[in-house]
């Protein structure tokens, strides 16, 4: 019988991914120091990251240069990077070195051992790019050609049981081009990381005598759009811009909004705004000194917003911290336990705001399953319905989907913390409002002209609440005349009681 290695990334999906297989074989895994066993002697391990690290510069330079002639040999430009195995640390941190080297990290001594003897070798690594080179780098490192027949790829998106079965049962060479070329991508940023990095780095080093200064790829480009930015704070000259107010008997607002063919001549810039208050001031005076205004249009239009989104790791973080008002690492926290330690929601690394035509297929059980703790969100859902956010086209073939719920519920409220249960919330309410009609509203407009002035005057009214009944995140109802108006009569009254405001 063949002997099988599966490979994972992170400790507790190499856990779940053996407790799946091991159901399948009708019994348990059993854990061992560096992965799991499984009832057939098959074999799950983990790489807790990069197990493979990139050499530092001087391995390159050789010992004969120092920190005082850097730029005799900078920049640094490998034609083949060096690579070697992870070390292994003691606890206060320190390689451990035997017979003067460093000694390799556990983990990769047991991957070394158990693909020794293994017949197929499974990359259950990240769906990524990044999760792909972590794999094809070990693999390179142990002697293994990547493309290998034998070497599989498995695409497992999350731990749902549903989507394990999925990916083991349709594993695919791990060769493939969009598999190789993920891989390569990743290789090629990581090999950009080194060059800017290792050569910026040491040279603002001695530059600056501080050794703990350090560039990079992001670094470099983040300090340049914040000192950026910070000039031009300091150099913004402040302009005030005057927006004359007609108030009606009724209490309604007309608020100046153009003269049309005036851009940038005296008093108006060229966007159109009132530059100066002697101008704003000789428009309220005609109009409060008997200046009549005739109706031009008045319009009634409806307007629709589409439910935000389901949530992708930076979204929901900066979201929930601010609705929660917590920090963003209790965030990330709570994320974490909710995806590993509780099973409640799907995949948090992904930056990807689309969720899989699978999702059709399951919305209806997992609605189901999560009834008995949001029964009146999940009962105004359509489960039949094909939401915007639903498309298989926007999911790269090597990313993860959004961040929804799993179909299942702590077994007691006790089990989450109060930060956890937040966030669960918000992602099961985000998930439930894809199945919900548009937010749906009438925007009423009136337009006068005084002279050679506009003024408007727009109302809001909510026709059809909508996906708001299932996400609390309440939208801006915006009233751009970006639909086509339907026309009405209406009359204009100008009050003695005007003034004209900075905007």
């Amino acid at each position: 019988m063949p002997r099988t290695v599966i490979l994972a990334e992170k400790a507790a999906v190499a856990k779940e991914i053996a407790s799946f297989l091991a159901a399948q074989q009708g019994g348990r895994s059993r854990r061992e120091d560096c992965g799991y066993r499984l009832p057939n002697g098959d074999f799950v391990g983990y790489t807790n990251g990069h197990l493979i690290d990139m050499a530092p510069i001087d391995e390159y330079v050789g010992a004969e240069h120092t920190w005082s002639d850097p730029f005799d040999y900078l920049p640094v430009m490998p034609t083949s990077h060096k690579r070697g195995p992870r070390p292994c640390r003691a606890a206060d941190g320190s390689i451990v070195v035997r017979d003067g080297a460093a000694v390799p990290d556990p983990l990769f001594l047991a991957i070394r051992r158990e693909v020794q003897t293994a017949d197929i070798i499974v990359n259950a690594g990240d769906k990524g790019r990044e999760g792909q080179l972590v794999m094809d780098e070990l693999f390179r490192e142990l002697g293994l050609d990547p493309t290998a027949t034998h070497i599989l790829r498995a695409a497992v998106t999350d731990m749902h049981p549903t989507a394990l079965e999925k990916a083991f049962s349709q594993l695919t060479p791990n060769g493939l081009p969009r598999w190789q070329l993920s891989g390569e991508a990743a290789r090629a940023r990581q090999e950009g990381d080194w060059l800017v990095g290792f050569n910026g780095s040491r040279a603002y080093q001695s530059l600056l005598h501080d050794k703990s200064v350090a560039v990079g790829r992001l670094k470099g480009p983040i300090l340049w759009l914040a000192g950026k930015r910070e000039r031009e704070r300091d150099e913004f000259v402040p302009t005030h811009f005057y927006t004359p107010i007609i108030t009606l008997q009724d209490g309604t607002e007309l608020r100046w909004k153009a003269r049309p063919g005036a851009e940038n001549t005296e008093g108006i810039d060229v966007r159109g705004r009132i530059t100066s208050e002697a101008l704003a001031r000789s428009i309220v005076d005609r109009i409060n000194g008997g200046l009549e205004g005739r109706y031009q249009k008045a319009a009634v239009r409806r307007k629709r917003k589409a439910p935000p989104m389901p949530f992708t790791k930076s979204t929901l973080e900066m979201e929930a911290s601010q609705r929660l008002g917590i920090p963003m690492e209790d965030v990330t926290e709570a994320m974490h336990n909710l995806y590993l330690k509780h099973r409640l929601i799907s995949y948090i690394g992904t930056d990807c705001p689309y969720i899989p035509e699978t999702m059709l297929l399951e919305a209806r059980a997992i609605m189901a399953g999560l009834s008995p703790m949001f029964g009146k969100v999940m009962r105004g859902a359509n489960a039949g319905a094909h939401p915007a956010s639903v498309d298989d086209a926007k999911i790269g073939e090597n990313e993860h989907h959004a961040i929804v719920p799993l179909g299942t519920l702590p077994a007691s409220g006790r089990d989450l913390s109060s930060a956890e249960r937040e966030v669960f919330e918000m992602v099961t309410h985000r998930f439930a409002a894809q199945f919900y009609p548009d937010f749906e509203y009438d925007v009423t407009t009136v337009e006068a002209a005084f002279g050679d002035d506009v003024f408007v005057a727009d109302s809001t009214q909510v026709v059809r609440y909508g996906w708001t009944e299932a996400d609390s995140q309440v939208p801006e109802m915006d009233v751009g005349d970006d639909d086509v108006p339907q026309a009405a009569p209406a009359e204009i009254e100008v009050d003695d009681d005007n003034e004209a405001e900075a905007a």
